[in-house]
């Protein structure tokens, strides 16, 4: 299906619909302002309108995360330009690209935050996101305020907090493929000014996609269940003390992946013989208390994070009973910042600084039975792998901003990283009883950057913003426990440079939005993963490469109740330098993998009163993902693909009822694409169709 017939099919969707919302009936609802409301952030860890912050920010506010329905972060990425997030078959391994920079098992390159405490493992990236006040996700190198694993950018979610209003909700979802979802809030005040809670919960259950013929049953079900509760105390105008505590459980089957080439001819079809499973538990509290002070605000934010995850899957995936996986992870993460700020005032000096430190423990097994012949000779073979991994790391941190002639904005930031990491691995063979041999590694390794950040913002006019700047960026060091010789046990750290203009600017009494960035990113030391002839993956310090390209992002106000939203990204990332021993090839002026050419998205939404009481809307979206290879070859490709996706619904004071439809053509794409040494490709077919009706209840 064509761009153009995609275009002409959603937006004539969209017009006869609208129409027919007009023809319901006269506008009834209040005249609302004709401009579009300031978007507040704290991005850079203090509060500000998002058209002040020199930085490639997009926010999704709790309007738009309703209307557009973003329940993931994969949901995010469709309307965020420049970011992609490929899926290995479980929501563990769903791995985040920002300009063409991203991880695959190593380290993430991407900060991810919630109220401000950092979940540091990408296994728990992809859960559901409820109850959520705003998203920001910054693009670019975020090393001053955030630290390591921070080069391609940070996506920061804020959660609803409780205050002097009592408020209740319920929301129920049934759509195809069984899918149901329930979710309930409830928040009030125990003393007035004083005392307040919020909780929350969530919960999703729906039958796979895809459907395994030779066992005879869906793969990828998903069932998963998360709570949330906060309790916030503000003994004085000065003091504001949270205590937070969430949940989650996940059970899901796993891996819909086979052959490629079988995939693209009839998606959403798989055929191995031994059952996928995936399953997570993760617990968080955390404490936060903000003070006020007469020349400073305090800031600390303590948190632990538990989690553990488990996944067993058909590592050949035949039908043949060759090689079977089973692995478990543990990690257990304590954190604590501490940061002292400028007051909120007019000052020309804005002034940050900080300390972070952190311990984390990792235990990891993975169990690979081969098959007899296999490995040797009419003998089966069990290959276990044991890992803990001990990181403590500290780090301080500031950043400064004076203004000159009221117009002109200078920004340093600098931050110093430090981390520490030893590792107890064992690797065994065995056949039965038969012990094969054994090899254990104990290592320890000290990493540690500066990190700084310079940028210059002019205000031309109240509506006018331009800016350059330029940051560092740093990915941590680590240990391979699979490798092929002993020279891979270690990797270092991964470096890289980004440098970007832009400009922030509002039209037409603030009715139009439109903000742009250009960028370029040098990455050193670059961290790669490889494939190893046992199935396994190493990451190697083998490659450099350079990425550049641009952001467009509008919100527009066209009429009354009917806005525009739209983005744009182009990214072209090729490897300058990288060579891989392994395969024997060099991979140099080669196109850097899960970087999309460009992405877009557009959406437009009418809203209007059709009588005393109801209002209507309608939500028609657009995305689109331009070609990128899968592989450093560059010999899998992924055609360029949009979607399609509507919203009508119909909502009055008390209770909303919405009808949607995602991927509404059904276009076929890959979520994901791989090949081991010898191997055919293996793939997994991208969401079909869903559709389904939710009904919200307020009280």
């Amino acid at each position: 299906m064509s761009i153009s017939s995609v275009l002409g099919s959603a937006f004539g969707l969209l017009a006869i619909m609208a129409s027919a919302i007009a023809w319901a009936g006269p506008a009834m609802a209040q005249e609302a302002a004709m401009d579009l409301e300031p978007v507040v952030v704290t991005a850079e860890k203090r509060q500000t309108t998002l058209q002040d912050v020199p930085a490639s920010i997009s926010v999704f506010s709790e309007a738009d995360i309703k209307d557009a329905r973003i329940q993931t972060i994969q949901d995010l990425s469709r309307l965020t330009p420049n970011m992609y997030i490929a899926n290995w078959g479980i929501r563990g391994t769903s791995y985040v690209f920002v300009r063409g920079v991203g991880s695959i098992n190593n380290e993430p390159a991407i900060g991810y935050y919630v109220d401000d405490v950092g979940y540091m493992d990408a296994r728990a990236f992809d859960a559901n996101l409820f109850d959520i006040e705003r998203i920001e996700v910054l693009r670019g190198p975020q090393g001053a305020l955030y630290g390591r694993n921070s080069l391609a950018g940070v996506i920061n979610i804020i959660t609803k907090k409780p205050d002097n209003q009592t408020r209740a909700g319920a929301e129920l979802t049934a759509g195809n493929y069984n899918n149901y979802q329930a979710g309930a809030h409830v928040a009030a005040p125990l003393v007035e000014d004083k005392l307040f809670l919020r909780m929350a919960g969530y919960f999703e259950t729906r039958d796979g996609y895809t459907e395994n013929d030779f066992l005879d049953q869906d793969v990828d079900h998903h069932q998963s269940f998360n709570g949330r509760a906060q309790m916030r105390w503000t003994p004085s105008d000065k003091l504001d003390i949270s205590a937070n505590i969430e949940g989650e459980s996940v059970d899901d089957g796993a891996f819909p992946l086979g052959r490629l080439a079988d995939l693209q001819r009839n998606p959403h079809h798989v055929a191995y013989d031994h059952e996928g499973k995936y399953k997570r538990d993760a617990f968080g509290p955390s404490l936060r208390v903000v003070y006020d002070a007469p020349w400073f605000q305090l800031t600390s934010i303590t948190a632990y994070r538990d989690f553990d995850d488990s996944a067993a899957n058909d590592q050949d995936f035949t039908i043949y009973p060759l090689i079977t996986a089973y692995e478990d992870i543990a990690d257990r993460q304590f954190t604590q910042e501490l940061r002292f700020a400028s007051p909120e005032s007019d000052s020309a000096l804005k002034w940050l600084v900080g300390l972070y430190g952190f311990n984390k423990d990792k235990t990891h097994h993975l169990n690979l039975n081969f098959a007899p012949d296999l490995l040797l000779p009419g003998m089966s073979v069990d290959r276990d792998t044991d890992s803990d991994l001990t990181t403590n790391g500290m780090a301080v941190f500031g950043q400064t901003t004076y203004t000159l002639f009221k117009k002109l904005d200078l920004t340093v930031g600098l931050r110093y990283d430090y981390e520490n990491n030893d590792i107890h691995h064992v690797l065994s063979m065995s056949s039965g009883e038969m012990n094969l041999g054994s090899n254990k590694v104990d290592a320890s390794e000290n990493n540690g950057a500066w990190l700084p950040k310079f940028q210059v913002a002019y205000h031309w006019t109240p509506r006018l913003m331009t800016y350059a700047g330029v940051a560092r960026g740093y990915r941590s060091g680590g240990f391979n426990t699979a490798y092929a010789d002993e020279s891979d046990i270690r990797f270092d750290p991964e470096y890289s440079w980004n440098y970007e203009v832009g400009l922030k600017t509002a039209w037409f009494e603030n009715r139009l939005i439109v903000n742009a960035a250009l960028f370029y990113i040098d990455l050193q030391d670059q961290q790669v993963v490889q494939l190893l002839p046992s199935a396994d993956t190493a990451i190697r310090n083998a490659g450099q490469s350079r990425s550049m390209g641009m952001e467009l992002e509008l919100r527009a106000l066209l009429c009354q109740g009917l806005t525009l939203d739209a983005g744009f990204g182009y990214t072209d990332a090729e490897y300058t330098d990288y060579r891989d021993p392994l395969a024997g090839a060099d991979y140099s002026g080669n196109k850097a993998v899960l970087a999309p050419e460009y992405t877009y998205n557009l959406a437009l939404e009418y809203r209007r009163g059709i009588s005393a009481a109801w209002d209507a809307f309608l939500r028609a979206e657009l995305n689109g993902v331009g070609p990128f290879y899968w592989n450093d070859a560059n010999t899998l490709k992924q055609d360029p693909y949009q979607l399609v996706n509507l919203s009508l619904g119909f909502e009055r004071e008390a209770f909303d009822l919405v009808l949607w439809a995602r991927n509404l053509f059904d276009e076929n794409y890959e979520a994901v694409a791989f090949e081991f040494p010898g191997s055919d490709p293996v793939g997994q077919s991208g969401d079909p169709l869903t559709f389904g009706a939710t009904v919200r209840v307020r009280f």
